[in-house]
């Protein structure tokens, strides 16, 4: 059996860790065993199904709560822990001394996982990216705008932020239950945003357009479904802008998978993106999507995004096209060929790792 460690910022129910989640769940765990160093000492959303799939988490606190133990315990780590490949999942390419720590301590295989675009550029970033060079054996994206902005350069290999189809499959009584339990009439058109409340996600933008679009058709209603810091201020901006019978919040207990049945388009309007993996749920659900133009080409694996600049007349205008709103037939059949169904995709992945050791 081949070790693989996951060295990740956290185990929370977001983007990076989804995607790690989808592959570990769809791999042959009798060749290949998931463990996870996590940079975060509080207890993580997958944790419990980690350690049912056979893996172990090990924590060590982040870089930026307490420097000094973060060294000293991650170099006792690498020296007390041996793995066949080590695979870094990084935000940022400060995170090369795990590589370097990895490939020291006699790890086969080293791997930098590009998940988010970083528009940091300085003296020590452009270090961090030669120390990358150095000791990784491969370097991984999920989209190649993310991977020049990290790396300063183009990755080995793009893996796909894959997804299982049957989930995210269009569900006609899904679409009527709880079209039924949030007051949704049958004639209203539902534009659904999920993403974590935050400055990049742009809520606060979407609900700007969203207040111009209504006052020309009186049929749309917005679901938003999230967590995170600025939650209370798009409860208060949705309150100011007399939007409260318009905007759903999404009730925790309906899960992003049964939501996108509900809607009729899906909005992303982010500052920016890694790749934007809800819009690759979205459009195996058949919906067509409104992204800004800073979310990377990779996403519209369907033909099915739109993406517009960040400007709020056009983004009003687009809210206002009825065409937009007309939902997509997709089968396994056609999703399988984007090379985005995690079964082939973890498949794929299963077979380079085995070939890298």
């Amino acid at each position: 059996m081949i070790k693989v460690l996951n060295v990740i910022s956290a185990l929370n129910n977001a983007g990076t860790e989804a995607v790690v989640m989808n592959y570990y769940r769809n791999m042959d765990r009798s060749k290949i065993q998931f463990d996870f160093l996590v940079l975060d000492t509080k207890e993580g959303y997958y944790e419990k199904e980690i350690q049912a799939l056979g893996g172990k988490i090990f924590k060590i606190p982040p870089m930026s709560q307490n420097p000094l133990s973060c060294m000293k315990q991650r170099r006792k780590f690498f020296k007390e822990n041996h793995y066949d490949i080590v695979e870094v999942h990084s935000p940022s390419a400060l995170r090369y001394a795990y590589c370097k720590l990895a490939k020291k301590s006699g790890v086969k295989a080293v791997i930098f996982h590009v998940h988010n675009f970083d528009e940091s550029d300085n003296i020590l970033i452009r270090y961090a990216r030669n120390q990358i060079k150095k000791y990784c054996d491969q370097t991984v994206t999920c989209s190649q705008t993310a991977a020049e902005s990290v790396l300063g350069q183009r990755a080995d290999k793009l893996i796909p932020n894959a997804i299982s189809y049957n989930l995210y499959q269009f569900d006609s009584l899904k679409r009527e239950t709880l079209r039924n339990f949030y007051g949704i009439c049958d004639d209203e058109k539902i534009i659904g945003h999920i993403g974590r409340f935050s400055e990049q996600k742009n809520q606060l933008f979407l609900l700007q357009v969203f207040e111009e679009a209504v006052k020309k058709r009186t049929d749309l209603k917005l679901i938003l479904k999230g967590f995170g810091a600025l939650k209370e201020q798009v409860l208060l901006e949705i309150e100011k802008r007399n939007l409260k019978d318009r905007v759903i919040i999404a009730s925790d207990k309906h899960s992003a998978c049964d939501l996108y049945s509900v809607f009729d388009l899906f909005v992303l309007p982010s500052r920016w993106e890694g790749l934007g993996v809800v819009a690759i749920e979205a459009q195996a659900n058949g919906l067509n999507v409104l992204a800004s133009s800073n979310v990377p080409q990779e996403a519209n694996i369907l033909g099915k995004v739109r993406f517009v600049d960040l400007n709020l007349n056009e983004w009003e205008n687009n809210l206002c096209d009825s065409n937009f709103y007309k939902r997509n037939i997709v089968d396994l059949e056609n999703f399988s060929k984007t090379g985005y169904e995690i079964k082939s995709a973890a498949k794929s992945r299963e077979t380079e790792y085995l070939n890298m050791v």
